[in-house]
């Protein structure tokens, strides 16, 4: 719902400005301003109606919606974000950035419509590789080697998931595909790390999703920490759903995989109560001469599980950023905001995702499924 929010304050706003960007490039051109008159009353209109009666239509109607509401959102900000640095460029080429709008109105007709028309082209061609690349997900391999013994087990594949964020945006189709993904990658054990669902259960509910969930299976189990986003709203019977659809979530806890390694979920940072890295491992009684998975949803203090002795470290939360400019801001935010890294005997990783919160495009980014395979040695 935020996502939609975001995009109906962009529609009141952003979307006014471009409108009269395309109403001043179509001066003398009666047809062209009404078309663009049609086209933008008519998508204001469609969203606008979506966005109010949204419990009133046809899912099917609903998502065309919600998909083309937050398109859109992004479509404005990139193409107005474009306008504005060729106008700047103009003013400043023509020395006149005193007086930007009268400068601007004085452009010659061709111009105003190219400086236009240009944008739109090459925001559209961004767009469609953009939602190219968050239908088609890549599988990352990573091999990591842990210099302790594991029991019997010499190896373990691990298919690492982040952030699907199931819900109005993420429904029933696209979990399908995401759960035949994950099971086409032959997986020892399977864990997420945090914010499986979005926001609210309704949804889940509707759409029976939990049914996609009961597929995923593995012979060592599949487990979950939490997400900031298991807590926003109907936190306890989101948790109870994953954990009937056989996803079991641990919350502050850990688990003796076999008798020959430990997987470990911290409670995500909204938690004031949750323990630190050290405490947990301590009130679990983890043999830390076994080796140690640690799930943590966001990676804000990588040092506390390294200096907590874990072998591996799993995170996400940061989506990378999930569109330009945010993986910008996010390598920016965080010690590691995508992939992996050596922090003294801790193997870290930092997953960008393979669901997405509002827009459906990966611009600067990936969806991705990690497949970790852990050699363990004396």
């Amino acid at each position: 719902m935020r996502a939609l929010i975001n995009a109906f304050i962009i529609h009141l706003t952003i979307n006014i400005l471009v409108y009269l960007k395309g109403y001043h490039a179509f001066e003398g051109k009666k047809r062209g301003r009404i078309l663009l008159s049609i086209f933008f009353g008519a998508e204001f209109l469609f969203y606008t109606t979506g966005f109010f009666f949204y419990r009133h239509l046809p899912d099917q109607i609903t998502q065309l919606i919600r998909v083309m509401g937050t398109s859109w959102m992004l479509f404005l900000l990139y193409s107005g974000g474009l306008w504005l640095i060729i106008d700047l460029i103009y003013l400043i080429r023509k020395k006149q950035l005193r007086k930007p709008w009268q400068t601007l109105k004085k452009q010659p007709q061709r111009l105003k419509l190219l400086f236009f028309l240009v944008p739109i082209v090459i925001v559209v061609g961004i767009m469609v590789h953009g939602r190219h690349r968050f239908m088609n997900p890549e599988v990352q391999q990573l091999s990591v080697t842990v210099n302790k013994a594991a029991g019997d087990y010499d190896s373990v594949r691990i298919v690492m998931i982040g952030d699907l964020h199931i819900g109005w945006m993420i429904d029933r189709s696209h979990t399908r595909r995401y759960v035949n993904l994950i099971m086409a990658q032959q997986p020892d054990i399977i864990l997420f790390v945090g914010d499986i669902l979005d926001s609210h259960i309704e949804p889940i509910l509707q759409q029976q999703i939990d049914e996609e969930l009961k597929r995923l299976h593995a012979p060592m189990g599949v487990y979950s920490c939490t997400g900031n986003h298991e807590y926003r709203f109907e936190s306890e019977e989101k948790i109870a759903l994953l954990n009937n659809a056989g996803i079991t979530v641990l919350r502050d806890s850990a688990v003796l995989i076999d008798s020959a390694f430990y997987v470990v979920g911290r409670e995500d940072i909204v938690i004031p109560t949750r323990k630190t890295t050290e405490e947990l491992l301590a009130h679990q009684r983890v043999d830390r001469s076994k080796p140690v998975i640690v799930l943590n949803h966001t990676p804000d203090n990588l040092d506390e599980e390294a200096d907590a002795g874990a072998d591996i470290a799993l995170y996400g939360h940061t989506h990378h950023g999930q569109a330009f400019p945010g993986n910008v801001a996010t390598e920016m935010l965080f010690e590691v905001a995508h992939g992996y890294k050596k922090k003294g005997d801790t193997h870290v990783y930092v997953t960008s995702g393979l669901g997405l919160v509002g827009p459906q495009f990966r611009i600067g980014t990936v969806s991705e499924v990690v497949v970790l395979t852990v050699k363990f040695q004396e």
